[in-house]
């Protein structure tokens, strides 16, 4: 089962407020990327939790355009890298990860106040993150 392309986190989530709506969706998502499925491998921690460290130290220098753009495509090289390594067909979860990071991304370069919408996407990140960790352990 993959993830339905049309459940993503919400252009007033990202560029304005996070909401209890973004917690929800980010529990969604977070529990998707963890579970084992007979056709799917799960998102592994190795592969989050090193997206999620740029990010971080992203965070840490503060945002930057050219920086905070250039996630989209060592996202991309991590799902080739997965498609690559793995069994066909077990690579839907990264790939999924993928859209839905890039279309957040996007959310956040087409922001007017693009530092606050960084904050909010990182917020995010942060509640998939913990709820994938969460749905990890179960």
């Amino acid at each position: 089962m993959s993830w339905d392309k049309n459940d993503m986190i919400s252009k007033q989530e990202i560029q304005e407020k996070v909401t209890a709506t973004t917690v929800q969706f980010a529990e969604r998502f977070g529990n998707y990327l963890a579970e084992k499925e007979d056709q799917e491998e799960p998102l592994t921690t190795s592969q989050l939790r090193k997206f999620f460290g740029e990010v971080k130290r992203q965070q840490m220098t503060g945002y930057d355009d050219t920086e905070f753009v250039m996630l989209k495509p060592k996202l991309a090289y991590a799902v080739g890298r997965a498609k690559q390594n793995g069994r066909k067909g077990k690579h839907q979860k990264i790939e999924d990860f993928y859209s839905v990071m890039a279309d957040a991304i996007d959310k956040v370069e087409a922001s007017p106040d693009k530092p606050k919408a960084f904050k909010n996407f990182i917020t995010a990140f942060e509640a998939i993150v913990a709820y994938h960790k969460a749905a990890e352990k179960k």
